[in-house]
């Protein structure tokens, strides 16, 4: 009965509390526990073939957290599921988290230091510590505290700045208010039996070159003349923290240092090391938190070896996210299920979590951003996943603001300002043409969406206009519908007459001095509707009406619209709380921006203050997922078709391959090996297909999947025979071979087909080419740009063979043809280009013999 699987494997030192709980019966005469054979076989350690009581996540007893192999345990002895969020932009802050736009709140101000700076620049050291209270007292109160607790996270990682606690000016010197907001944190999570990471998210002297540690760009924890004072700063404030709450149950451990990356992870692993001893020094029963580098974990090597005890390990994994794969479903699958082979992913974690006999905390990860409704399942499953291997999680970020408010597909806040202001949109950028109703609209299609939390008067704005081409908008049968009732609210919906809706323009202070004709009750084929129309001139406005919306009731706006041969033309409709102005546009944006370089101190004080007051839109598919009382019902997908085959026929590219039950298949194809496949058949029930949409001269890839309302992974690669593009010749730019960082698009170019873009410095394309004859060749690209850059490095089987520069063509679709001259060796070789700068499109290049 006993074991060698170190998941079973359980020590003696919790064998009384086990029989204290009075809840575990042991067979003694079935199970023998010779407790001298046991330990001779496990190098005196005694190992019982059961595992510690495990309850559901949320239920565990409530009690100091210590670790037990890999597990997080209570004093009980349960093993707790923590599940989590970080507090983010709370006591430390990252400008994004305002908005994710450009200069959230002020141009140059990027980080902790230069906001905190500028406040105290403008208005002093006082009234700068005034304000930063302001800001905490409002933008996190109970109402975060209890929407967090119904959420059923049991963890808050709590990021703050090393001047939360030391005062700045005074090294290794406490504020007179240090403990104020830690204290506070502490005290709400234990009243709902929550635990906290305290997390020193900035060291003194930041411990990278990020954002986030601080002040961006220093890194003078590592780094420079003060870096042993700035180490030897942290250890002490790490003291400090340690002889506070040192008998705290409610503090789940020590977050030494958040992604301390500014330096290589063996000098990392020994600076921690001091942390640990130092904190060992006051206090022996918190975890201690052991950060991992960029690189990984391995530079500790096992804990016990350099004497600590009481510890875990921290990492932050966000598949999707930072050049990670993409986000969506194929992402997650991989990673939580390990992959196709069964060996990567979490499980190659966990074996190694094991092998060293240390908890395991996966301090940031974001599993629902740009989900949507799938969101909240990949969540759930995330969270479900990590606890059963015992790993503790924390998601980045409880809250996010954006100035257009609204979780859309889900930001990176799990809360966020309330939004849905725009309902519905379409361009001819996106869609010229366009004729369908609003739920299929082609930019932003209408959903149903809750606007306010009390009785208010909105305003239903229909918005069009045009850059100066021909613009004709045509709306029809437009009803905002309340969903527990069924009632209309907007007046004249039909636009039968002339009535109930009141001209505005966004261009100029009176409707009838600008360039567009907004018709109510226009009519066409003997039916009355909107037309919205301008011609030769910028125009911008519409019409709107008032609407009495009631607090928490869930709306839905429908109709259609229809545009009629316009031109670089939009039709948006929006919900906003206050009339439009003439003169003034509008826009989606659901709360105030704030220029801390040029807004009086009292603009300042009333935005942070307002942080307290504004309406929320909680993530409803994964709060769903996260309390349901069943685990998500995904990652069902079924096994991989086998033994994929291609034959060139007279008809086309024939693949055949092993069947699945209860399954059909989906077929895709790319010209590079392992990338970009895009889908070219779904839904085939039969284990064949025939494609017959081939060109010459290009290599193709295939792989097929199988679908049960789940994707499985692929099968094995076919390709078709390898081509090579011939030089002299012209060589389309989505014909690649390999390349890394492009997105391949449709081209406005001459001519059509596609082009290669959104390009970043070191980005590559890579071509296979047979050059005929050696010697010097004029190359042409086909090229577009918003800016320009230094552009293009051309390489021959690794051997540099020149460079051009991309001009400003004006425009990302604004096509024109850029030269220079390379020398070529003959025979099959591999081209490779390298983005020397980003900014730049590609649709062809052209080599001709000089």
């Amino acid at each position: 009965m006993k074991t060698t699987n170190k998941q079973n494997k359980f020590t003696l030192t919790k064998l009384a509390q086990l029989f204290a709980l009075g809840g575990l019966a042991l067979n003694m005469t079935a199970c023998s526990l010779d407790q001298a054979s046991d330990a001779n076989k496990h190098n005196g350690e005694t190992v019982y073939d059961f595992a510690p009581p495990k309850p559901a996540p949320g239920s565990e007893q409530y009690s100091m957290l210590s670790h037990d192999r890999e597990r997080w345990m209570n004093e009980q002895g349960e093993v707790v599921s923590l599940r989590g969020v970080n507090l983010g932009n709370w006591l430390m802050l990252e400008m994004w988290m305002f908005d994710n736009g450009g200069n959230p709140v002020g141009e140059g101000i990027e980080d902790q230091c230069t906001f905190e700076g500028k406040l105290e620049e403008r208005f002093g050291a006082e009234e700068r510590a005034r304000l930063m209270d302001v800001y905490r007292d409002n933008f996190i109160t109970t109402r975060d505290w209890d929407i967090m607790q119904e959420a059923g996270f049991n963890l808050i990682r709590l990021p703050f700045p090393y001047q939360l606690i030391e005062d700045a000016n005074n090294p290794m010197t406490l504020r007179d208010d240090a403990w104020q907001y830690l204290d506070q944190a502490i005290a709400e999570a234990k009243s709902r039996n929550m635990w906290v990471v305290l997390d020193l998210h900035g060291a003194a002297g930041a411990q990278g070159w990020e954002h986030h540690s601080g002040c961006a760009g220093k890194n003078e924890y590592w780094d420079g003349d003060n870096a042993a004072d700035n180490q030897a700063r942290t250890a002490w404030l790490w003291q400090q923290i340690a002889t506070r709450y040192k008998a705290e149950p409610a503090v789940a451990g020590y977050g030494v240092l958040n992604e301390p990356w500014g330096t290589d992870a063996e000098t990392l692993a020994e600076n921690v090391t001091e942390l640990y001893h130092a904190i060992r020094e006051v206090d022996t029963d918190h975890i201690v938190i052991l950060p991992g580098h960029n690189s990984g974990i391995d530079a500790y090597g096992d804990p016990k070896d350099a004497g600590m005890t009481n510890v875990a390990f921290e990492m932050h994994f966000y598949p999707g996210i930072f050049g990670w794969g993409e986000i969506g479903y194929d992402v997650h699958r991989d990673w939580l299920t390990c992959g196709q082979n069964g060996t990567t992913g979490v499980c190659e974690w966990d074996e190694k979590i094991r092998e060293l006999d240390t908890p395991f905390l996966i301090g940031e990860m974001q599993p629902w951003t740009g989900l949507g409704e799938q969101g909240g399942a990949i969540t759930r499953a995330t969270f479900d996943r990590y606890n059963e291997l015992s790993w503790a999680a924390t998601a980045w970020s409880y809250k996010v603001m954006t100035i257009n408010g609204g979780q859309g597909n889900g930001t990176w806040g799990y809360v966020t300002n309330k939004g849905e202001r725009l309902l519905a949109k379409a361009s001819t950028w996106s869609c010229s043409g366009w004729d369908t109703t609003l739920s299929d609209a082609c930019e932003t299609p209408s959903k149903v969406v809750t606007p306010t939390d009390t009785d208010q008067t909105f305003y239903l704005i229909v918005k069009s206009g045009s850059l100066g081409g021909n613009q004709d908008i045509r709306i029809d049968d437009l009803e905002l519908v309340a969903q527990s009732s069924g009632e209309n609210v907007l007046q004249n919906s039909a636009f039968d007459t002339a009535s109930d809706w009141i001209e505005w323009s966004a261009t100029d202070a009176s409707p009838a001095d600008d360039n567009l004709t907004p018709e109510v009750g226009y009519m066409a084929d003997g039916n009355g509707i909107l037309r919205i129309t301008a011609n030769g001139n910028f125009a911008n406005g519409g019409v709107y009406q008032a609407v009495q919306l009631t607090g928490g009731e869930s709306y839905l706006l429908s109709g259609s619209f229809v545009d009629a041969g316009s031109s670089d033309t939009w039709a948006e409709i929006y919900l906003l709380p206050a009339a439009p102005e003439n003169g003034t546009d509008i826009s989606a944006a659901a709360m105030p921006r704030i220029d801390l370089n040029n807004d009086s101190l009292e603009d300042i004080e009333a935005y942070f203050a307002g942080m307290s007051a504004i309406e929320y839109e909680v993530n409803e598919p994964v709060k769903s997922a996260l309390t349901a009382s069943e685990p998500a019902d995904i990652f069902n997908f079924p096994n991989a078709p086998q033994d994929l085959t291609l034959e060139k026929t007279a008809e086309g590219m024939s693949l055949v391959w092993t069947g699945v039950s209860d399954a059909t298949y989906n077929v895709y194809r790319t010209t590079s090996s392992g990338s970009n496949y895009q889908l070219v058949a779904e839904g085939l029930e039969a284990e064949m297909y025939l494609d017959t949409t081939t060109a010459e001269g290009v290599t193709y890839y295939y792989i097929v999947t199988a679908d049960n309302g789940e994707e499985s992974y692929a099968s094995n690669e076919v390709a078709t025979e390898i081509f090579y593009a011939s030089i002299p010749g012209l060589i389309e730019a989505e014909h690649f071979s390999g390349q890394s960082g492009f997105q391949v698009e449709d081209t406005q170019d001459e001519g059509g087909g596609q082009n290669l873009g959104y390009t970043d410095p070191g980005d590559t394309l890579t071509y296979n080419v047979e050059v005929a004859e050696a010697g010097e060749y004029t190359v042409s690209l086909r090229i577009a740009s918003s800016g320009g850059s230094e552009g293009i490095a051309f390489s021959m089987n690794g051997t540099n063979v020149g460079s051009i520069s991309v001009p400003d063509t004006g425009d990302w679709q604004n096509w024109t043809t850029i030269s220079t001259t390379v020398t070529l060796a003959a025979g099959e070789q591999e081209l490779q280009l390298t983005a020397l700068g980003g900014a730049w499109n590609l649709n062809w290049m052209q080599f001709e013999k000089n």
